[in-house]
């Protein structure tokens, strides 16, 4: 497991895969378990949503001991760590008899008992260095340098990010498999009153919704501009804006988010609802005219997937990701342009259609439950494959 609130993505991405795995037939299921490795500060509320699906789940904090990490799984794989913790993380791996481990974090060792895959999310770093500190931007290249030189399967989640790969770390032609997540949402999800969700938050009749954290490459000041733009035109869409407002990178960047509401006078259309259980957010969808996502950079964005799994439109910026992922009944604008942006939320605000559409949501989820399970096999022949080299 990775990621948490900091990073509901990371998160995300391991529990989409736990599904799309426990998904696939059973005479296919029965021939794998599936092994989730966490540490205890592992919030339980998103573990019963995957619990069903897991045949063991191994806390490291229990299983390294003595050599306990704090806090967080990827202290474990900090270099002050390795003389010490690495010789026990591999007893615990062979000991659990476990064959294959993904998302799997290189080190300074060549050889181990198991077979592995490592994932690198994006080159983000190479397109916005000016959101990064020196020391960020070093890491990640070496980081990525390591991994490039030393595993023998990376996996990427688009031939966007292949192509990066390749071009900005050369030594790793040859070892790359795209792996396009799709988004898993249980039934239920589909079944429950989303109106009353919306009544929950006390919202407009109307919205539209972005739901990214309060990063800056995510682009929210953009839809603010367009927001004002559209003024002039006597137009005024609400906006809800969900996921966390803290950025550790740039403290105060949700200050500037607050002030730029309020310069721009659009404060009174703009609902920030921060972090909301994952339920939640998806119903607020499910009751919005449209789905935003103006991010500057994605690896590839679970927003466009959550939105093409409940069969919402989404208003696109133009980046190579984007493009590539194609949600069907959407909108791409000029990732830079307020202009653009305005013209595209004035098509939806000035167009509206009840929401949710349960005839969208039911023709969308029986595509979706077919793309799960090619992802659910794809991933297993890239497991498989590494057994082959």
């Amino acid at each position: 497991m990775q990621g948490g609130k900091d990073w509901i993505g990371g998160s995300q991405y391991i529990k989409n895969i736990i599904f799309a795995l426990s998904s696939l037939p059973k005479e296919v299921r029965e021939t794998f378990e599936i092994c989730l490795i966490c540490n205890q500060s592992f919030d339980l509320k998103e573990y019963e949503t995957i619990s069903d699906s897991l045949n063991h789940t191994y806390y490291l904090e229990s299983e390294l001991e003595p050599f306990t990490i704090a806090n967080r799984l990827r202290w474990l794989f900090k270099r002050k760590f390795y003389k010490q913790v690495y010789p026990r993380f591999d007893e615990f791996i062979a000991r659990k008899n476990i064959d294959f481990l993904y998302p799997y974090f290189i080190n300074n060792k060549l050889k181990s008992s198991y077979k592995s895959a490592t994932w690198i999310a994006d080159f983000q770093h190479k397109y916005l260095p000016d959101f990064f500190t020196s020391q960020e931007l070093n890491q990640r290249d070496e980081s990525i340098s390591l991994i490039a030189n030393q595993a023998s399967t990376i996996v990427v989640s688009s031939k966007a990010a292949e192509s990066d790969l390749i071009k900005f770390f050369p030594e790793a032609q040859g070892k790359s498999k795209v792996l396009t997540f799709k988004t898993s949402l249980p039934k239920e999800y589909f079944t429950q009153d989303a109106i009353a969700i919306q009544n929950k938050y006390h919202l407009p009749d109307r919205f539209l919704i972005v739901c990214n954290q309060f990063w800056q490459h995510k682009n929210h000041k953009l839809i603010f501009q367009a927001l004002k733009l559209l003024h002039q035109q006597s137009i005024f869409p609400k906006i809800v804006c969900t996921g966390h407002l803290y950025d550790g990178r740039q403290p105060d960047f949700i200050n500037e988010i607050l002030q730029s509401t309020h310069q721009l006078g659009i404060s009174n259309q703009i609902y920030l609802l921060g972090l909301i259980p994952r339920f939640d957010q998806i119903q607020l969808m499910r009751c919005s005219q449209a789905v935003i996502q103006p991010s500057l950079f994605e690896g590839w964005s679970t927003v466009v997937e959550d939105a093409r799994c409940l069969g919402k439109s989404v208003i696109l910026s133009d980046i190579l990701v984007h493009l590539e992922q194609n949600p069907p009944n959407s909108i791409y604008f000029k990732r830079n342009s307020a202009d653009d942006l305005a013209a595209a939320i004035a098509q939806y605000w000035e167009h509206p259609l009840v929401q949710p559409s349960l005839e969208q949501e039911a023709m969308a989820r029986a595509i979706n439950l077919k793309q799960v399970q090619k992802f659910g096999d794809r991933f297993l022949a890239i497991a498989h494959a590494c057994f082959s080299q």
